[in-house]
C-alpha cells in the first residue's frame, strides 16, 4: 500500500501562482518520496505512478473535495469549529471559474483513484481519495504530544492552543511555527520522517528531507511556502495512514456529497466531536 498526502494549492489565486506537494508513505509510515507539481493533471499522473504495480493507494487531499454551498461555510466546517478544530472554509462564490480541488478530484478519478468519505482500514485493494485537513491534524497531534493547556476539557484545551503561523506572518514567526510543526511530526509515533533517499537541498523539485532542512529567518518566503507544503502534505499522508492502520483513533465527520473530513481522533476527542455532530444532525463514523 501507498499513502499519499496532497497539499493542494486550491485557494483563489493559488492555483496559478503556487505549486502543490505530494508526500508518499509506505505501510510502515516511512516517507518513500515527495514531489512538487503545478497542475491537477501532473499531480494525478504522479499519484498514478505509485499504483503502477497495482498496489493499493489511499490519497488524503488537504483541500475541499465537495463544495455544495454557494456561499457561507460548509456544514462540516461549522461542526468542527464548535469543537475548536479547523476545516476547510469554502463556498462556490469564492471562485471565478474552475475550482482546483474539483479538477484534481476529476483527474484522480480518470486514473482510477475514486472519491470516498470512508477509506476502509486494512483493505489493500482500494484506490481511493478522501478529504483531510492538515491544520486539524496538526492541532490534534499537538494535543496528543501534550502541548495543550492541561485542562480536562478537550474543547478548552484546543481553544487555548495558539494557531501556528505557518502561512502568514513575518519570517521569524513563520520559522518558529515551521520548527514547531516539524518537531511534532518528528515525535509522532508511526511516522518516520527521515529516510535515506531524501535530500536536505530545498531547491530540489522532489525528495526533499524536511527533517534535515535548516529553518531560519534567512530563508525566503518562497522557501517557507515550500516547507509548509511539505508539512501539510506529510500531515495529510499521516492522517490516511493512521486511519488505514486502525490504531490510535480516527473519525470521519460529514458525508461525501455535503463535505466530509477524515481526522485523527482518540476515544475522548471522538466522543467530543460526536456530541457536536449529534446536535447538528451531521453523520459521523
Amino acid at each position: 500500500m501507498r499513502f499519499i498526502g496532497c497539499a493542494l494549492a486550491w485557494r483563489p489565486g493559488e492555483a496559478a501562482e503556487k505549486q502543490s506537494c505530494l508526500v508518499v508513505l509506505d505501510e510502515r509510515g516511512s516517507i518513500v518520496s515527495n514531489s512538487f507539481a503545478g497542475s491537477a493533471e501532473e499531480l494525478a499522473r504522479t499519484a498514478e505512478g505509485y499504483t503502477s504495480d497495482r498496489r493499493g493507494v489511499v490519497v488524503g487531499a488537504d483541500a475541499p473535495l465537495a463544495i455544495p454551498n454557494e456561499r457561507g461555510t460548509r456544514l462540516v466546517h461549522r461542526v468542527l469549529a464548535k469543537a475548536a478544530l479547523p476545516a476547510h472554509s469554502a463556498s462556490r462564490n469564492q471562485f471565478d471559474g474552475t475550482i482546483q480541488s474539483e479538477d484534481f478530484l476529476q483527474e484522480l478519478e480518470e486514473v482510477g483513484i475514486q472519491y470516498t468519505d470512508y477509506p476502509f482500514p486494512r483493505d489493500r485493494g482500494q484506490w481511493v481519495v478522501t478529504e483531510v485537513d492538515s491544520s486539524a491534524t496538526l492541532k490534534v497531534l499537538s494535543l496528543e504530544r501534550g502541548n495543550g493547556n492541561g485542562s480536562s476539557d478537550l474543547s478548552e484545551s484546543l481553544r487555548a492552543m495558539p494557531e501556528p503561523k505557518l502561512r502568514k506572518g513575518n519570517k521569524e514567526a513563520r520559522a518558529a511555527a515551521i520548527k514547531g510543526a516539524v518537531d511534532i511530526l518528528w515525535n509522532t509515533p508511526g511516522l518516520r520522517l527521515r529516510t535515506g533517499n531524501l535530500s536536505a537541498d530545498l531547491s530540489l523539485s522532489e525528495n526533499v528531507d524536511l527533517s534535515k532542512t535548516e529553518v531560519s529567518a534567512t530563508l525566503s518566503h518562497a522557501d517557507f511556502d515550500k516547507l509548509v507544503s511539505l508539512i501539510e502534505a506529510t500531515l495529510a499522508a499521516y492522517t490516511v495512514h493512521r486511519h488505514w492502520k486502525g490504531r490510535d483513533g480516527s473519525m470521519v465527520v460529514g458525508t461525501g456529497d455535503t463535505g466530509s473530513v477524515l481526522l485523527p481522533a482518540s476515544d475522548a476527542l471522538h466522543e467530543r466531536i460526536a456530541e457536536e455532530c449529534r446536535t447538528a444532525k451531521v453523520p459521523y463514523v
